[in-house]
Formats: structure tokens, sequence, C-alpha cells
């Protein structure tokens, strides 16, 4: 497969305006010396006010790329999550099936690298908000850092409960 020329636009939200000027030079400086890509040209826009909001900006970015390979473009989209992106170079593919498998395994294992630290975030989220909401209901401090619960002391505290509900039971 030949190299690949795309135009992405790149954007950025936040404050203070001089903020996103140097946060989106970085960016586009850091995607250049990304292994398989070239930056042809770019064009970086000043930061405007975003509408209808207190003291947000938006910033954006076009560049003009050269990619080695499609993988490289896909692993570009998937790392930097541009705005837009128009590939202006091929204009159609040749592409064989060993590069759409190798493409589709790549793709794949990032997919589930993402949902493996979205699970994580997830499970460490919901085990924060159970800890605000036992101290919102008055809770002691001391239990919020306790040792978290695993399966090795979980299991004797599950089998004394099941112990009390036997001998609760027997006594009625």
């Amino acid at each position: 497969m030949s190299s690949i020329v795309a135009k992405f636009i790149l954007e950025i939200l936040g404050r203070p305006p001089e903020h996103l000027t140097s946060s989106l030079s970085e960016l586009v400086t850091k995607l250049g010396t990304e292994k398989g890509t070239s930056i042809v040209s770019k064009e970086l826009h000043k930061p405007k006010p975003v509408e209808k909001t207190d003291n947000l900006w938006t910033a954006f970015a076009e560049i003009e790329i050269k990619f080695d390979s499609l993988q490289h473009f896909f692993n570009t989209i998937i790392m930097y999550m541009p705005a837009h992106v128009e590939i202006v170079e091929p204009d159609s593919f040749k592409i064989n099936s060993f590069e759409i498998n190798e493409l589709a395994n790549f793709m794949i294992s990032r997919l589930h690298n993402y949902d493996a630290i979205t699970k994580k975030l997830m499970g460490e989220r919901e085990i924060l908000i159970g800890k605000l909401e036992h101290l919102r209901k008055g809770g002691k401090m001391e239990d919020v850092f306790a040792k978290p619960q695993t399966p090795q002391n979980v299991q004797p505290k599950i089998e004394n409960q099941i112990e009390k509900k036997k001998k609760s039971k027997k006594k009625k």
C-alpha cells in the first residue's frame, strides 16, 4: 500500500486562551513526531470564546499529514481523535485481505484496551460513590480508608453472616 495524505482538524476546548494556543501547538508538534507520519502543512487558528458559556474558549488546527501506511493513518485517528478527517490522496485504494485483517486486529486490540480502561474506571467510580454515600449518611472516615474487600477477607465475613442467619432461623 502506498502512502496516504489526509487533512485533519484537531479542536480543543478550555481556558485560558493562552493555554489553548500552547497546548494545540504542542499537540500538532507531537503528532508530527509519530512513527509513520510527517506533517505536510499546518495552520493553527487563534482561540475564540464559546457562545453561551462563561470564559470557555475553543481553538483548532488544520493539518495536512502524510502517512506511510493505512495502519499509521488509523492509529493517528484513534490516538488523536480529530474533529474531522479528509483523505486527499490517493483517490482510491486497492487493499488485500491480509492488510484488512491486520488493520481490523489492530483496531480490535485498541478497542479492547479502551474497554478495559473504561471498565476499571467505572468500577473505581462505583467504589468512590459508595464511599461518598457512606460519609453522607454519617459514616466514619476510618471506614472509608479501611482495607478494601478482597475475596480472601470477604469469604470469612460471608460465612459468619450465613451462620448468624442459620442461628436466627433455628431460634424461631
